[in-house]
């Protein structure tokens, strides 16, 4: 059965398409599933990081969302085991026409049913918002992956994301699961990096990933590269957290 993760935080630098590409790379290649990445961010990030020539794309996300092409036609084939459906920032200037269509919090669920049988795992690289795109995205997942950089705002936002999930599982009726939490941009000289960590194992406990994802300049210089990071890096130890963050998904 299809697992659909919608990488989301409201927050801007949180590390959300870090975790979003080397997850899906990690799986494929780790795990030999079978992983298509929806990216559904108008910055285009994800796609970008796959090496995917964003300015010039003939389809996107947008032509999914428009109901103008069906999400296969969109898709890029990276490998063997990764597919992305990419998008750029032309995908924002349709997010008020977008947002008039009917059934408008659905269109991304009902575009993906028609492949879920094709993939493993479909993970899903949000906007920082909770705008359309964010919604859609939670709405088409089964499951939602909470990255939270270890600082005072990445904490104070937290309260925000739980209103957000509250707002799609009552008001919207769609039950998500928190895959889990990941603490992100972990600088072990500080002492805000430290507190932080404490105070999010202390309120989410079972729900935090045992995986620290370390700020290291390693994880930032792949995506130039078009890699992920342990192909960039095999032993350093941005490396090994997402190699480790690869199991515990897995695994949960």
């Amino acid at each position: 059965m299809c697992r659909t993760i919608s990488i989301f935080n409201m927050k801007g630098g949180v590390g959300k398409t870090t975790t979003a590409y080397n997850l899906a790379a990690g799986l494929a290649d780790f795990c030999h599933q079978k992983v298509l990445l929806v990216d559904i961010d108008p910055q285009g990030n994800s796609s970008a990081s796959f090496g995917i020539p964003i300015w010039d794309l003939e389809l996107q996300i947008r032509d999914v969302l428009l109901r103008k092409a069906s999400i296969q036609d969109t898709i890029v084939s990276i490998r063997d085991n990764i597919d992305v459906v990419p998008s750029n920032i032309i995908l924002a200037e349709d997010e008020i026409p977008i947002s008039g269509l009917p059934g408008r919090e659905l269109l991304l669920r009902k575009a993906i049913a028609s492949i879920q049988d094709k993939y493993d795992y479909i993970l899903i690289d949000c906007p920082p918002n909770i705008g359309v795109f964010s919604i859609n995205a939670l709405m088409a997942s089964q499951e939602v992956l909470i990255p939270v950089d270890l600082s005072f705002l990445g904490l104070l936002g937290l309260r925000s994301i739980e209103k957000a999930l509250d707002l799609i599982r009552t008001a919207l009726d769609h039950p998500l699961k928190i895959t889990g939490v990941l603490a992100t941009r972990y600088d072990g000289r500080t002492n805000v990096s430290k507190e932080v960590l404490q105070s999010l194992r202390n309120t989410f406990s079972d729900k935090m990933f045992s995986t620290v994802i370390p700020e290291n300049v390693k994880i930032k210089e792949a995506p130039s590269f078009s890699i992920p990071v342990y192909q960039h890096d095999e032993k350093g130890v941005g490396a090994k957290a997402y190699s480790s963050l690869v199991q515990e998904v897995v695994c949960r």
